[in-house]
């Protein structure tokens, strides 16, 4: 044998290893490795694409691609689009073993640019899959524990019956509550016995100043002298009848806690203008003394008073309600939350009910009536209503007869017996007299409900019908 013919068979024999190699590397890829002809005929068959099928190899060399996804093995089958469309294409398939499989497929072009072959790699996603909608489980019970968590968090915040049911009311507790995190004054407006108060220790009970102590004091209850001493303290022989030893403020004794205000619109101007130091400064002055004394406290105020126009008046300081109105906050009346109605029923009803030892359950009739009231006294009223009627009932249900000298038959109420006339001017007069309330004049209700001063007079004379 010649050197040339040597070389030739030195050259054929590493070619043939080299076949050898890229054969038992392709049969041993993991992923899976598919080849087929520009006919769709299978060729080629490795162990990953027979593990990721669920088929062996016999069955699909020399078969034509169509032939798998007839008999159910694979959908679907790529081969023939590959070779038609002369494009990758990548996508999944299901196997008939319930398998995900992500697939590859890429046409080989001969000189004339028609397929000659169709490679296809495959990979099994399964797992991958699984994970993925452990994931997805995952994060929606993330979801769904974050919403329980909320609502408990709601009832949690349901405190001396203010029910969070209403938008309204939910909107507003989620405000208290971001509102709680700083140390911004509040001031709250509202009717009377809309639950100012309550709103007021749900602030406290968010806020940092938890641990420390929650003062009330009604500013129109007190005289102004008497407010003076209580808010302020007093230095010792500062008046008659002081305490030898002088005596600490609410202002003093609230330190690193909450000074809930309310009724702040009653406060005398005089006084406006030491509260308004404290604000500013964060120091006051004790009667009868000179020295000031630094104060840490929280202020929230409430009114059901309109202090915009009081500025306007001049009889509340406008320097004063800037100080106070940082984070206004409106609790509506219960007119404007009937979602809130029954919801409050129930929680007074078991509240009572727990109270006083008793077994009551409130009829849907009475329930009906309850909710059509108007209830200009608010939650307050309701309260002392369900109150009323859960100790009085003489029998574990309570009925319509039971309200008899609790609500008057039909007034107040949003329904009631009569004709349609009778009934509408029942509802028409209730919308006045409830904006009466709210505005005080009936030149305020004619502006703002769009009518006639002389209307409103003429109106709000029509007699309440009985029948």
């Amino acid at each position: 044998m010649s050197k040339q013919q040597r070389n030739i068979a030195q050259e054929l024999e590493q070619a043939r290893q080299t076949c050898r190699d890229l054969e038992e590397i392709l049969r041993n890829s993991f992923d899976g490795i598919f080849v087929a002809d520009g006919e769709g005929m299978t060729l080629f068959v490795n162990e990953g694409c027979e593990r990721n099928y669920g088929v062996k190899a016999s069955q699909l060399i020399g078969h034509h691609v169509s032939e798998f996804e007839s008999k159910g093995w694979i959908r679907p089958v790529i081969a023939g689009k590959v070779a038609q469309s002369k494009q990758r294409i990548t996508t999944t398939q299901q196997t008939h073993e319930g398998k995900t499989i992500m697939v590859t497929g890429i046409p080989l072009l001969d000189e004339q640019g028609r397929v000659r072959r169709v490679i296809i790699n495959s990979r099994d996603m399964t797992e991958l899959v699984n994970l993925q909608q452990d994931l997805a489980q995952a994060q929606e019970n993330l979801r769904r524990v974050d919403s329980e968590i909320a609502a408990l968090r709601n009832q949690a915040l349901r405190i001396d019956g203010v029910v969070l049911h209403s938008p309204a009311m939910k909107r507003l507790a989620e405000l208290a509550v971001r509102v709680a995190k700083v140390n911004s004054t509040v001031l709250l407006t509202g009717e009377s016995g809309v639950g100012k108060e309550v709103v007021t220790r749900l602030i406290h009970s968010e806020s940092p100043r938890a641990k420390g102590p929650f003062i009330k004091i009604n500013c129109g209850a007190l005289p102004r002298e008497l407010l003076e001493t209580e808010l302020f303290g007093y230095e010792p022989g500062a008046f008659t009848g002081a305490q030898r030893q002088g005596k600490h403020g609410l202002i003093e004794l609230a330190a690193e806690g909450t000074l809930f205000l309310d009724e702040i619109g009653e406060m005398a101007p005089d006084l406006q203008v030491k509260l308004l130091t404290v604000l500013q400064d964060r120091v006051l002055t004790r009667v009868g003394g000179m020295r000031t004394v630094p104060v840490d406290v929280r202020v929230i105020a409430a009114t059901n008073r309109d202090l915009k126009e009081m500025v306007a008046q001049r009889s509340f300081r406008s320097d004063l309600y800037y100080r106070l109105n940082v984070v206004p906050i409106h609790v509506p009346p219960l007119a404007e939350r009937r979602e809130d109605i029954l919801p409050l029923i129930h929680h007074f009803a078991g509240e009572f009910c727990r109270q006083y030892g008793l077994e009551r359950r409130i009829s849907e009739r009475v329930l009906r009536r309850l909710h059509d009231h108007r209830w200009p006294g608010n939650v307050r009223e309701l309260r002392n209503v369900v109150e009323r009627l859960i100790v009085t009932s003489p029998q574990p249900l309570i009925g319509l007869q039971d309200l008899d000298g609790v609500l008057p038959a039909d007034a107040g109420t949003l329904s009631g017996r009569g004709s349609l006339r009778e009934r509408v001017e029942r509802f028409e007069s209730g919308l006045l007299e409830d904006a009466m309330r709210t505005h005080g004049s009936t030149r305020g209700v004619a502006k703002a409900l769009g009518i006639s001063q002389s209307s409103v007079v003429r109106k709000l004379r029509l007699p309440h019908s009985t029948a």
